[in-house]
């Protein structure tokens, strides 16, 4: 949860250094060119500013303000990446490879280091049951969705178009199919 100021700059660091390996080049060249890394990157950007006022404990004026303003931006641009990640929901390095149809419950909790390759869902089984738990180091594939009371370990990869909707607690581990199977482990 990001609630002071060093946590958000540590998280922003990290995620900036990881859009930068798959082709940021900042602000600049993302606003003239209109590059959908570059706008991804800003809708994580607004997203981490949303969850640090939401999270802060601070009754400014100023301070409600911004999280008035960072609440409707990251709300907005989810709306034209087709992106709904709510706050709080996933650790640092979340890394989002294409937008649209990325859609996440706000109760979902997803560990560090997600990378999310579009068109994925992760939430409840249609029911008010439990919500998917995952770990850090998780690799969701596209099209993949995930749901259901379900918990996977970290360093767990979900092949392309898989429906998980069990449980996998080993680690280093890829799930493929409808419903999801382990089709093997990998160790880097």
């Amino acid at each position: 949860m990001i609630d002071s100021k060093e946590k958000l700059n540590k998280c922003l660091e990290i995620e900036k250094n990881l859009y930068q390996e798959i082709g940021y080049k900042g602000k600049l060249h993302a606003l003239l060119s209109g590059c959908e890394i570059g706008k991804i990157y800003t809708y994580i950007e607004t997203l981490r500013r949303d969850e640090y006022y939401t999270n802060k404990n601070s009754r400014s004026f100023i301070d409600k303000l911004k999280k008035a303003y960072y609440h409707r931006k990251h709300n907005k641009m989810g709306v034209l990446l087709g992106m709904s990640i709510p706050v709080n929901t996933f650790g640092e390095g979340l890394l989002v490879y294409h937008s649209q149809g990325i859609i996440v419950h706000k109760n979902s909790r997803i560990g560090k280091y997600c990378k999310l390759h579009g068109l994925n869902c992760i939430g409840n089984s249609g029911s008010e049951g439990g919500l998917p738990k995952l770990g850090d180091h998780v690799d969701i594939g596209v099209g993949a969705a995930i749901i259901g009371d379900i918990t996977l370990a970290s360093h767990t990869k979900v092949a392309a178009n898989s429906v998980v909707c069990k449980s996998f607690r080993k680690e280093y581990q890829v799930l493929a199919g409808v419903p999801a199977k382990i089709i093997k482990f990998w160790k880097e």
